[in-house]
């Protein structure tokens, strides 16, 4: 009697053992594993301004972008403004969005599960009141932040709860989002 083995092997575009390999070196490296992130914003009129994203430190040098990134920030007209990009806090939104989609893939990479599609759904609740000086009793952020994903993977519900879940523990950006450190602002 002949029997095979199927080997199912997940194909959801990240390199794993790549990302293991960095896990293993950094750990025997920690001063290796110290990055600092950076943009630059420039001013281009009214509201509107535009961030460039290039280098940052890590792996204990200068590091660079393959390219130049930019992001370009407004508001839409209903404030007077002309709406030449996304307000900075659905810039966050989207951060918060991409890094938790990239972690599901990445977990689900690493747990041998097929995805075929992620979206996730953001909603930031913001009352205006505080950042308009109307009332100094309300915060400028956002009050609450809701995040639906779909997602359609060879697993159960369970596990797939179980990959966001973990891309949640893992991520950058909702930990930044949600245990915010020091803002040191300075003026030239």
């Amino acid at each position: 009697m002949n029997v095979q083995t199927e080997i199912n092997t997940a194909d959801n575009g990240v390199n794993v053992e790549a990302l293991m390999g960095a896990r293993a070196a950094l750990t025997d490296a920690p001063a290796a594993a110290q990055f600092t992130w950076r943009a630059d914003c420039e001013w281009m009129g009214g509201v509107h301004s535009r961030s460039t994203v290039n280098g940052f430190f890590g792996l204990g040098e200068e590091q660079n972008h393959t390219t130049d990134f930019t992001i370009d920030a407004d508001h839409p007209p209903q404030f007077a403004a002309s709406d030449k990009g996304a307000t900075p806090v659905e810039i966050i939104l989207s951060a918060l969005a991409s890094c938790l989609t990239a972690g599901v893939a990445s977990v689900a990479q690493n747990r041998g599960i097929q995805i075929h599609s992620v979206k996730a759904h953001v909603e930031g609740d913001m009352d205006l009141a505080g950042i308009l000086g109307i009332d100094a009793d309300v915060r400028n952020g956002f009050n609450a932040i809701r995040i639906r994903f779909e997602i359609d993977a060879d697993a159960s519900p369970e596990d797939i709860k179980a990959v966001v879940a973990q891309s949640q523990r893992r991520s950058a950006v909702f930990d930044i989002i949600t245990n915010p450190g020091n803002v040191h602002v300075t003026v030239a």
